[in-house]
């Protein structure tokens, strides 16, 4: 049975979204199943739903134009039918809404015999991939020329099921300053198998482990969690820390660094006896990175709350290693962040392609020689990736990516050394692009 008052939550979230402000659910929101999965799944196949309501009220003659209540309530309703095949005396049920309300109830009814062949007749077969997937069509557009149809297909079909989100990964806290650490994963892996906790090591990175995503409260809850020994950690951003490769003894500088996983990784790997410096630009994010390094105990750390474009630096040619995690569109993110779909567009992309290259040229800057620079995005763009790096390669000499990162996208006809991509259809992770080189002398 549905909780009708969740329901109304998520209606009144989706009115918010349709309103085209800012939508951010708060602590107890977060903490129902229910609202976050209504939500994030609505909102994932926005333009799907809009598409199927607007021909379903021309159909039955009445207004394709209504309020963003109404929107919200035909959203939901025709998720439910569509996507559960919820009968429809339940969904009146579940919207409080009468069984004689002769408007909803010949809308759903209507529903169930909408026909996709004739609904896409005619349209071309981007067009439909947009519709069908719930896909900017900017999105598709902007990928094509770089990937095959087929495979950009398949990663859109990826990012578009929440069933791939059937495990998360996590690794262990070395840095708490419990001996010896071969003990103190067996203690945590026998504790949490105790509770029906299965841990998996990962093929790639061996400090990573998978975990299913049933048991994710369980591990929320376990003590060694809430003591910072067991860390969630998303696969893609630990890929990027291993591209790194920090060592002890080494200036490190995290331009981009909340909400700290990274940072707190290239300690872990260094053994604490790395010097991090790292740079956020909103005092709040800022105020988060220091709690979770803190809680992590992380340390010989600098935080500064800066705009790395202008980072704070008496001197350049600084560090001997410069983690560049850009802000970007979050182009391959999709899975996880359905509202980053409807925010793709020529602007937003321009935006951000902007601020990278300033970023990119401040790095660069406060790089030693032959000092080890890391650049990433989570972005399937090319202008956030490759592009990037057409205009530095007469400042920066390539280096090996892991072997098992997929080619980078050919640029005029040749791929850019030294870079990388992760597509979640291959690695299911988030949609990445990876570049690493040394800066000439």
């Amino acid at each position: 049975m549905k909780d009708k008052k969740a329901i109304n939550i998520v209606l009144g979230l989706l009115k918010q979204f349709s309103e085209g402000r800012l939508v951010s659910l708060n602590r107890e929101q977060r903490q129902s199943a229910q609202i976050v999965r209504y939500y994030n799944e609505i909102i994932r196949f926005w333009s799907k739903l809009n598409f199927v309501i607007k021909k379903t009220l021309r159909s039955l003659k009445l207004a394709t134009e209504v309020n963003h209540q109404e929107n919200a309530i035909y959203l939901y309703a025709t998720y439910r039918c569509m996507f559960e095949a919820a009968p429809i005396r339940s969904i009146l049920d579940e919207l409080n809404i009468s069984n004689e309300s002769i408007k909803i109830r010949d809308f759903l009814n209507k529903i169930l015999t909408f026909s996709w062949k004739t609904a896409l007749e005619g349209k071309s077969k981007q067009e439909k991939l947009s519709i069908e997937e719930a896909i900017p069509s900017f999105f598709i557009e902007s990928l094509v020329p770089v990937i095959s149809f087929n495979f950009l297909k398949e990663n859109i079909k990826h990012m578009n099921d929440i069933k791939k989100q059937s495990d998360f990964t996590v690794r262990f806290n070395d840095l708490s300053g419990e001996t010896p650490k071969i003990d103190l994963i067996e203690r945590i892996i026998t504790s949490l198998e105790s509770k029906g906790v299965i841990l998996v090591q990962d093929q790639e990175i061996a400090e990573l482990y998978h975990v299913s995503s049933n048991n994710k409260s369980t591990l929320i809850k376990n003590d060694w969690y809430q003591k910072g020994n067991l860390i969630i950690q998303d696969k893609a951003s630990a890929i990027i820390v291993k591209a790194l490769d920090p060592k002890p003894n080494e200036l490190i500088c995290d331009m981009c660094a909340a909400p700290g996983m990274k940072t707190s990784l290239i300690a872990q790997y260094t053994g604490n006896r790395s010097k991090i410096i790292a740079g956020e630009y909103l005092p709040d994010r800022t105020y988060l990175l220091r709690d979770v390094l803190d809680r992590l105990n992380v340390q010989n750390k600098s935080l500064i709350t800066t705009d790395s474009i202008e980072f704070p630096l008496r001197f350049e040619e600084h560090f001997d290693r410069v983690l560049l995690d850009a802000p970007c569109t979050g182009s391959g993110t999709f899975l996880a962040n359905p509202e980053l779909k409807w925010r793709q567009s020529e602007k937003f992309l321009h935006q951000n392609v902007t601020l990278q290259k300033k970023l990119l040229g401040k790095a660069i800057k406060i790089l030693k020689p032959n000092g080890i620079l890391v650049f990433s995005t989570c972005s399937l763009y090319q202008e956030e990736g490759e592009k990037q790096l057409l205009d530095l390669q007469d400042k920066l000499i390539p280096l090996d990516l892991q072997e098992w990162c997929s080619p980078s996208y050919e640029i005029n006809g040749s791929k850019i050394p030294g870079t990388g991509r992760l597509f979640p259809s291959i690695h299911s992770t988030q949609g990445f692009f990876i570049g690493k080189f040394k800066k000439k002398e």
